[in-house]
């Protein structure tokens, strides 16, 4: 605990076999994995319980607990010093209740099924509980290659039924390749009609910030269910 303290102190720096390790053998919440996954949903529950306590000054409304990070996760990661996932100051956060970029790489299927247990999971009757009544934006991205054919488009609709049984709320699919939006950074007059979904909405991807699309381009295009 002493050196990775110590790693994260110095934003990685000299510690950099240390930060792989972080990054690819610790277990990832984003990939079906019961161990991380608990961990996360254990600070869902405490964080929405903690939520539920408070009401508006003005009005008494109640708070109501939700996952909608706007743009915010990418600004917030140059403030936010290293963290223990293998992170370094200045890199993105995660958006929502997304896992963060590059985790998720079990697939769709290990992603909506680690959200779901975040969500909530089922209680001990099997009822799908939601924590997130104010909303949980839900963003990820496929390869154009999964609407090839007739068998792959049947796939994606068992996805999304799954995803529903699962206690997914608000999934926002996007399908567009790396490379596609590369290209568009580089010949932006070729792409002015190419739309993306940032978290809660859409945008142009030329009229958007450089730091906005490069996170958008690091997200996982799953190729596989």
């Amino acid at each position: 605990m002493d050196t990775l303290i110590r790693a994260l102190q110095a934003n990685w720096k000299g510690y950099e076999i240390l930060q792989a390790q972080a990054k690819n053998r610790a277990p990832k919440y984003g990939r079906d994995d019961d161990a991380a996954d608990a961990l996360a949903a254990r600070l869902m529950r405490d964080w929405s319980d903690i939520v539920w306590r408070y009401q508006t000054k003005s009005t008494n409304a109640q708070f109501r607990p939700g996952m909608l990070s706007w743009n915010y996760w990418i600004g917030s990661g140059f403030i936010l010093p290293a963290t223990a996932d293998g992170r370094a100051r200045g890199q993105f956060l995660s958006n929502a209740i997304c896992p963060v970029n590059g985790a998720d790489t079990n697939g769709p299927t290990g992603n909506t099924n680690s959200v779901g247990k975040v969500l909530g999971g089922r209680d001990e009757f099997g009822k799908v509980q939601n924590l997130l009544p104010n909303g949980a934006s839900h963003t990820i991205t496929l390869s154009p290659s999964l609407m090839r054919d007739h068998e792959r488009r049947a796939k994606l609709k068992a996805f999304l039924r799954g995803y529903i049984q699962n206690g997914g709320t608000a999934l926002q699919i996007n399908i567009l390749d790396a490379e596609t939006l590369k290209d568009a950074q580089q010949h932006p007059e070729n792409y002015r009609n190419l739309l993306v979904r940032i978290t809660g909405y859409n945008a142009y991807f030329t009229s958007i910030g450089r730091e906005l699309q490069n996170e958008i381009i690091a997200r996982e295009s799953h190729n596989r269910y």
